[in-house]
Parts: structure tokens; C-alpha cells; sequence
């Protein structure tokens, strides 16, 4: 299942492609783009999305302080 997510705080490109790494370690893939701010989390289908983002979150603010994942409308 897909979880479309939009991404803000993040001053760089290297600093997405090094967060997107991060993120695909916990999850079965993840495609962050920096130019879109968006991200995509590739998960479980029995996945909740809410606790998907929320432990995308986590994984961001250990990275870097001052980034934000919401559940894309």
C-alpha cells in the first residue's frame, strides 16, 4: 500500500537523499522528492497510515530537527 505524505523543513537535496535512505530501512520503500516535497512510504497493506507517518516523523526529527510529515489530502 501506498502512503502519500508531503515533507517540509528539508534544506537540501543530499540531506533528502540521505533521510530517504534512513526511511527505507524501516519501511518496504520510501520516494521522497525533494523539488515536490513530497514523499512516498511503501507499507503493509494492513498498515495504519496515521502510525505510518507518525513513524516517519520520528525517523525525520532524529535526522533533523525541523522536519514534517503530513498525510498528503
Amino acid at each position: 500500500m501506498k502512503v502519500r505524505c508531503d515533507i517540509e523543513g528539508l534544506d537540501c537535496p543530499h540531506c533528502a537523499s540521505k533521510l530517504e535512505s534512513l526511511l527505507k530501512k524501516d519501511f518496504i520503500d520510501a520516494n521522497l522528492n525533494y523539488a515536490t516535497k513530497s514523499l512516498v512510504l511503501d507499507v503493509e497493506d494492513n498498515t495504519d497510515e496515521d502510525e505510518a507517518v507518525e513513524k516517519a516523523n520520528k525517523i525525520a526529527i532524529d535526522f533533523e530537527e525541523g522536519i514534517y510529515i503530513s498525510l498528503r489530502d
